[in-house]
């Protein structure tokens, strides 16, 4: 019998032609290729629509944490390195030129003189230990906050990211590792608190910038290098005012805003266990910029403490400079970013798109 088909026709079967088969395998190429054009992105559709619900069940968490027990959470992380101006915590964590905190929330957070801007705002000889504690006891119920000092590898060696700012698990040695304080420590042992940059455009001329500040201390200037000079942290790397908009509508461009920016870590979650509305886990955010093996991946509560009044350049206090008639009777939780600066309408966004 010749063999030179591919049939069988002792067993009286139809077989394939080599044309047959060369269409079938293309066919299956191209519906290959379609799957994977519709694969595309799947990994960062999930991340983002993760992040998105984590979010959402976090600020809940906290919000029926604060409705139960009329205090938020205790023990946040201050993002800010606590002695050194504009700059992010543990710098030199992963060595030089390695961040610590992702690059993208260094764009959009920078650092507060703390305990010098409540003395603009109120006065130094008002503005002692005791001031200090009470104002952020009975306005948040917060008593403690968590530091990264130095580069942060304490007595016990480099330690995972998310544990950086855990004392236990980091003991400070004196010039590296975590400290926890109370806030009437700020001014003393630490000075600087992270916070969500702010600036404004002047309310009649969207091409002036205003140089918003807090009892003097600028708010407007962010760790990154936003001028593209190759040197973060200069006083020409300034927040965006539309960052604060994109964030929360209510906050208008035209408004100076004092937000404070503080991860919600593993001890912040601690301190709410025996709560009956208790957030027992700090959860953690990953995606391919954010590595949580060598970079912080907390989610980061933001805080406004203060609202600007709308106005002109050289309006003079409540407009560029927040002063006492500013500040909120008690903070607002205006809601949760992830470590790259995104919120819940971000992720969702990201999470749906075709």
């Amino acid at each position: 019998m010749k063999t030179q088909t591919l049939t069988n026709r002792a067993a009286g079967q139809s077989g394939f032609t080599l044309l047959e088969l060369l269409v079938v395998v293309t066919l299956l190429a191209i519906l290959a290729t379609g799957a994977l054009v519709a694969y595309d992105g799947a990994d960062e559709k999930a991340q983002s629509s993760r992040a998105a619900n984590t979010i959402g069940a976090l600020d809940q968490g906290v919000r029926a944490y604060r409705a139960v027990t009329g205090a938020y959470p205790n023990q946040w992380d201050n993002l800010a390195d606590p002695l050194t101006a504009d700059q992010p915590a543990g710098v030199d964590f992963n060595g030089p030129d390695e961040v610590y905190i992702p690059s993208s929330l260094q764009n959009i957070l920078g650092s507060l003189d703390l305990r010098t801007a409540l003395e603009g705002v109120y006065g130094a000889s008002t503005v002692d230990d005791d001031f200090m504690e009470d104002f952020f006891v009975e306005r948040f119920g917060f008593d403690e906050i968590q530091h990264v000092m130095g580069t942060g590898i304490g007595t016990n060696g480099k330690v995972e990211p998310n544990r950086v700012h855990n004392e236990g698990t980091n003991p400070f040695d004196g010039t590296n590792g975590a400290l926890e304080t109370e806030f009437g420590d700020f001014g003393g042992d630490v000075t600087f608190i992270s916070v969500l940059a702010s600036d404004a455009f002047d309310d009649d001329d969207d091409t002036q910038r205003l140089s918003c500040t807090v009892g003097g201390q600028s708010l407007a200037r962010v760790w990154g290098d936003t001028d593209g000079n190759g040197t973060p942290g200069q006083a020409t790397d300034i927040a965006d005012p539309l960052v604060i908009n994109s964030i929360n509508d209510a906050l208008s461009t035209e408004r100076c805003n004092l937000v404070l920016a503080v991860g919600f870590g593993g001890d912040a979650a601690q301190s709410t266990v025996d709560s009956s509305a208790g957030v027992v886990q700090a959860p953690t955010y990953t995606s391919k910029n954010v590595n949580p093996a060598n970079q912080y991946a907390r989610y980061i509560g933001l805080f406004l403490l203060a609202k600007g009044n709308k106005g002109n350049t050289g309006d003079g206090d409540g407009v560029e400079n927040l002063v006492d008639s500013n500040f909120l009777a008690r903070p607002r939780l205006l809601g949760f970013i992830d470590t790259e600066g995104n919120t819940i309408d971000m992720n969702i966004a990201e999470a749906t798109r075709d």
